[in-house]
């Protein structure tokens, strides 16, 4: 509020409101979408969040739901690479490097979540986008110093508004359940990519009740299938964007 009034920084309206409303307005060009990146957070010695009580860990079930996006994606006609096909560790710099050496179009990062404190109560997704420069991420602790630092995924900032925005909004529709925001995070793979790209937390391994949902395989295959419905309205935004332009 500014003085009474609601307002937007001139940053958000060009990098988030702008795309959203009219994907490829003010854009200096439209990308393509045949090529996408899956990546299976974790993997090998880093075995990411746990629930010990169930028995199960992030990054198994991170590569099983990418496994299961890949067959939707692929059946839809998109070329899919993965950052890891079995359980090994990729440190965080070669993820996005995968997508550079491919001259992809696309990267999708795929995490399950965890809180200390109310474990019982936090449930649902959230979706992590670039912060664009000059902007302080949903987690400002160490943003300050690095806010004016250009990174490489800084020149998707609009398309990562297009494309963070139709992934949520699916996720949230398919699966109905909780919003934990649209984010921004100065995330190693999402800092590094140079393809339009996002980081998916698709619920709580620390919440009992959504724990025994995600270690089920018919609820990954719905996290699967929901994802791959943001990429398809993505692409229905690059097919209206490009048209625009003819």
């Amino acid at each position: 509020m500014v003085k009474g009034q609601a307002s937007f920084s001139l940053i958000d309206a060009d990098k988030l409101l702008a795309p959203i409303m009219q994907p490829g307005s003010g854009a200096s060009s439209v990308p393509g979408l045949k090529t996408i990146v899956l990546d299976p957070g974790h993997g090998g010695n880093d075995a990411g969040m746990i629930n010990k009580h169930l028995g199960i860990c992030e990054k198994n079930l991170t590569l099983d739901t990418v496994l299961r996006l890949k067959k939707v994606l692929e059946s839809n006609g998109y070329r899919v690479i993965l950052t890891r096909k079995d359980d090994r560790r990729v440190e965080l710099p070669e993820r996005p490097a995968v997508a550079e050496k491919a001259d992809a179009d696309l990267f999708v990062s795929v995490h399950f979540n965890s809180v200390e404190q109310g474990a019982e109560k936090v449930t649902g997704v959230e979706v992590f986008t670039m912060t664009p420069q000059y902007q302080l991420s949903t987690d400002q602790k160490t943003d300050p110093q690095y806010a004016s630092i250009p990174n490489p995924g800084n020149a998707q900032d609009h398309w990562n508004a297009v494309l963070g925005f139709s992934v949520h909004k699916r996720l949230l529709q398919d699966l109905e359940i909780p919003d934990r925001g649209l984010k921004r995070g100065r995330l190693a793979v999402l800092r590094l990519c140079v393809c339009p790209a996002v980081l998916i937390e698709s619920g709580y391994l620390s919440n009992e009740a959504e724990a025994r949902k995600l270690g089920t395989s018919k609820y990954r295959q719905r996290i699967a299938e929901a994802i791959a419905a943001g990429i398809h309205d993505y692409a229905i935004a690059i097919d209206a964007a490009r048209r625009m332009r003819r």
